[in-house]
Protein backbone atom coordinates (compact mmCIF):
# COMPACT_ATOMS: atom_id res chain seq x y z
CA UNK A 1 0.00 0.00 0.00
CA UNK A 2 1.65 3.22 -1.13
CA UNK A 3 1.82 5.86 1.28
CA UNK A 4 -0.12 8.54 -1.24
CA UNK A 5 -2.64 6.05 -1.02
CA UNK A 6 -3.54 7.45 2.41
CA UNK A 7 -4.23 10.96 0.71
CA UNK A 8 -7.70 10.46 -0.11
CA UNK A 9 -8.32 9.56 3.77
CA UNK A 10 -6.71 12.71 4.84
CA UNK A 11 -7.17 15.62 2.58
CA UNK A 12 -10.77 15.97 3.69
CA UNK A 13 -9.52 17.53 7.22
CA UNK A 14 -6.13 19.15 5.45
CA UNK A 15 -7.70 21.27 2.59
CA UNK A 16 -4.82 22.51 0.56
CA UNK A 17 -2.32 20.19 2.02
CA UNK A 18 -0.30 19.14 -1.11
CA UNK A 19 0.30 15.29 -1.99
CA UNK A 20 4.04 15.49 -1.01
CA UNK A 21 3.72 16.70 2.03
CA UNK A 22 0.91 14.34 2.95
CA UNK A 23 2.83 11.52 1.86
CA UNK A 24 5.58 12.68 4.20
CA UNK A 25 3.23 12.81 6.96
CA UNK A 26 1.87 9.40 6.34
CA UNK A 27 5.41 7.97 6.00
CA UNK A 28 5.97 9.77 9.85
CA UNK A 29 3.19 8.03 11.21
CA UNK A 30 3.31 4.73 9.83
CA UNK A 31 7.15 4.61 11.15
CA UNK A 32 5.98 5.70 14.51
CA UNK A 33 3.23 3.10 14.39
CA UNK A 34 5.19 0.46 13.51
CA UNK A 35 8.11 0.69 15.56
CA UNK A 36 5.97 1.80 18.99
CA UNK A 37 3.58 -1.67 18.19
CA UNK A 38 5.74 -3.87 16.29
CA UNK A 39 3.08 -4.74 14.28
CA UNK A 40 5.11 -5.34 10.79
CA UNK A 41 6.01 -9.04 11.44
CA UNK A 42 7.78 -10.53 8.65
CA UNK A 43 8.21 -14.29 8.08
CA UNK A 44 10.83 -15.74 10.96
CA UNK A 45 14.13 -16.14 9.10
CA UNK A 46 16.88 -19.00 9.82
CA UNK A 47 20.33 -17.88 10.93
CA UNK A 48 23.32 -19.61 10.23
CA UNK A 49 25.35 -20.54 13.63
CA UNK A 50 29.47 -19.97 13.03
CA UNK A 51 31.01 -21.83 15.74
CA UNK A 52 33.32 -18.61 17.76
CA UNK A 53 31.15 -15.87 16.51
CA UNK A 54 28.08 -14.39 18.31
CA UNK A 55 27.35 -11.39 16.46
CA UNK A 56 24.60 -11.64 13.41
CA UNK A 57 22.03 -9.58 10.99
CA UNK A 58 19.18 -10.79 9.74
CA UNK A 59 18.43 -9.80 5.94
CA UNK A 60 15.38 -7.36 5.72
CA UNK A 61 13.79 -5.99 2.33
CA UNK A 62 14.89 -2.56 0.75
CA UNK A 63 12.93 0.30 2.35
CA UNK A 64 12.98 -1.01 5.72
CA UNK A 65 14.66 -0.89 8.75
CA UNK A 66 14.89 -3.33 11.70
CA UNK A 67 12.63 -2.49 14.48
CA UNK A 68 13.70 -5.21 17.16
CA UNK A 69 14.22 -8.48 17.50
CA UNK A 70 11.12 -10.77 19.12
CA UNK A 71 12.11 -14.01 19.96
CA UNK A 72 15.18 -16.06 18.48
CA UNK A 73 14.53 -19.91 18.65
CA UNK A 74 17.74 -22.87 18.40
CA UNK A 75 15.24 -25.73 17.81
CA UNK A 76 12.50 -26.09 20.19
CA UNK A 77 14.74 -23.78 22.97
CA UNK A 78 13.50 -20.35 23.26
CA UNK A 79 16.59 -18.04 23.86
CA UNK A 80 16.63 -15.52 26.72
CA UNK A 81 16.70 -11.52 26.13
CA UNK A 82 18.99 -9.84 27.99
CA UNK A 83 20.61 -6.51 28.28
CA UNK A 84 23.33 -5.67 26.02
CA UNK A 85 25.95 -5.26 29.46
CA UNK A 86 24.35 -8.65 30.63
CA UNK A 87 25.17 -10.18 27.45
CA UNK A 88 28.99 -8.90 27.44
CA UNK A 89 28.93 -10.44 31.26
CA UNK A 90 27.92 -13.31 30.29
CA UNK A 91 30.65 -13.25 27.52
CA UNK A 92 33.03 -12.39 29.75
CA UNK A 93 37.03 -13.08 27.90
CA UNK A 94 35.75 -14.97 25.05
CA UNK A 95 36.66 -18.13 26.57
CA UNK A 96 33.87 -20.00 27.26
CA UNK A 97 31.84 -21.34 24.62
CA UNK A 98 28.30 -23.18 24.43
CA UNK A 99 25.18 -23.83 22.90
CA UNK A 100 23.42 -20.18 22.74
CA UNK A 101 20.51 -19.50 25.26
CA UNK A 102 20.66 -15.69 25.50
CA UNK A 103 20.36 -12.62 23.09
CA UNK A 104 20.74 -9.18 22.90
CA UNK A 105 20.67 -6.29 20.72
CA UNK A 106 22.86 -3.10 21.24
CA UNK A 107 21.16 -1.12 18.08
CA UNK A 108 18.44 -2.41 15.44
CA UNK A 109 21.42 -3.75 13.21
CA UNK A 110 22.47 -6.75 14.51
CA UNK A 111 22.25 -9.48 17.22
CA UNK A 112 24.21 -11.25 19.80
CA UNK A 113 23.82 -14.52 21.22
CA UNK A 114 25.88 -15.76 24.42
CA UNK A 115 27.51 -18.03 25.05
CA UNK A 116 29.75 -17.68 22.14
CA UNK A 117 28.73 -20.96 20.03
CA UNK A 118 30.93 -24.11 20.23
CA UNK A 119 29.18 -25.55 17.27
CA UNK A 120 27.84 -24.94 13.55
CA UNK A 121 23.93 -24.36 14.06
CA UNK A 122 20.69 -22.24 13.01
CA UNK A 123 18.79 -20.05 15.14
CA UNK A 124 15.28 -19.45 13.54
CA UNK A 125 14.27 -15.40 13.88
CA UNK A 126 11.11 -13.41 14.59
CA UNK A 127 11.53 -9.51 14.30
CA UNK A 128 9.43 -6.51 13.51
CA UNK A 129 10.15 -3.95 10.81
CA UNK A 130 9.46 -0.21 10.60
CA UNK A 131 9.48 1.69 6.93
CA UNK A 132 13.11 3.32 6.33
CA UNK A 133 13.20 7.02 5.85
CA UNK A 134 13.00 6.65 2.34
CA UNK A 135 10.44 4.28 1.58
CA UNK A 136 7.31 5.07 -0.20
CA UNK A 137 4.76 2.05 0.98
CA UNK A 138 4.31 -0.42 3.05
CA UNK A 139 2.93 -4.22 2.87
CA UNK A 140 -1.05 -4.46 1.89
CA UNK A 141 -1.38 -6.24 5.42
CA UNK A 142 -0.36 -3.79 7.34
CA UNK A 143 -1.45 -0.83 5.48
CA UNK A 144 -5.00 -1.96 5.41
CA UNK A 145 -5.36 -3.56 8.92
CA UNK A 146 -4.28 -0.11 10.33
CA UNK A 147 -4.95 2.53 7.35
CA UNK A 148 -7.47 4.56 9.82
CA UNK A 149 -4.59 4.82 12.66
CA UNK A 150 -1.84 5.89 10.20
CA UNK A 151 -4.35 8.69 8.80
CA UNK A 152 -4.71 10.12 12.32
CA UNK A 153 -1.51 10.09 13.18
CA UNK A 154 -0.23 11.63 9.66
CA UNK A 155 -3.67 14.07 9.86
CA UNK A 156 -2.12 15.13 13.85
CA UNK A 157 1.08 15.91 12.28
CA UNK A 158 -0.05 18.17 9.62
CA UNK A 159 -3.36 20.13 11.82
CA UNK A 160 -0.12 20.76 14.05
CA UNK A 161 2.23 22.54 11.40
CA UNK A 162 2.24 26.12 11.81
CA UNK A 163 1.01 29.01 9.18
CA UNK A 164 -0.76 26.66 6.98
CA UNK A 165 -4.03 26.63 5.64
CA UNK A 166 -4.93 23.57 7.16
CA UNK A 167 -3.25 24.27 10.39
CA UNK A 168 -5.78 23.31 13.56
CA UNK A 169 -4.47 22.62 16.97
CA UNK A 170 -7.34 21.77 18.68
CA UNK A 171 -8.45 19.10 15.73
CA UNK A 172 -4.45 18.00 16.04
CA UNK A 173 -4.97 17.11 19.85
CA UNK A 174 -8.08 14.83 18.91
CA UNK A 175 -6.67 13.32 16.23
CA UNK A 176 -3.70 12.73 18.40
CA UNK A 177 -5.13 11.08 21.07
CA UNK A 178 -7.24 9.09 18.59
CA UNK A 179 -3.73 7.30 17.30
CA UNK A 180 -2.77 6.95 20.68
CA UNK A 181 -5.60 4.71 21.37
CA UNK A 182 -4.99 2.68 18.37
CA UNK A 183 -1.44 2.23 19.28
CA UNK A 184 -2.63 0.66 22.26
CA UNK A 185 -5.24 -2.00 20.50
CA UNK A 186 -2.31 -2.64 18.42
CA UNK A 187 -0.63 -3.13 21.16
CA UNK A 188 -2.75 -5.51 22.46
CA UNK A 189 -2.87 -7.20 19.23
CA UNK A 190 0.57 -7.99 18.69
CA UNK A 191 0.59 -9.09 22.32
CA UNK A 192 -2.48 -11.24 23.05
CA UNK A 193 -2.99 -12.11 19.22
CA UNK A 194 -5.12 -11.31 15.81
CA UNK A 195 -8.33 -11.55 15.91
CA UNK A 196 -8.06 -11.72 12.15
CA UNK A 197 -6.10 -12.65 9.52
CA UNK A 198 -2.44 -13.11 10.46
CA UNK A 199 0.28 -9.47 9.99
CA UNK A 200 3.17 -11.33 8.85
CA UNK A 201 4.08 -10.96 5.87
CA UNK A 202 7.08 -12.26 3.27
CA UNK A 203 9.31 -10.08 1.84
CA UNK A 204 9.16 -8.21 -1.25
CA UNK A 205 11.07 -5.70 -2.52
CA UNK A 206 10.00 -1.54 -1.30
CA UNK A 207 11.25 1.08 -3.08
Amino acid sequence: MKFVDFAQIVRPECHGAPDFIIERAVRDSAIDFCKRTGVYIPEPEEVSVIRGINEYEVSIPSGTELNYITDVFANNLKLQPVSYPRLLEMVGDGTTQGAPSFYSQRDNAAFFVAPIPDTTDTLRVLYSLKPSPTSSSIPDTVGRENREAIAQGAIYRLQMMPGQAFTNPSAASNNKMLFEREVGRALRQVKYGFSGGSLKVRYRQFI
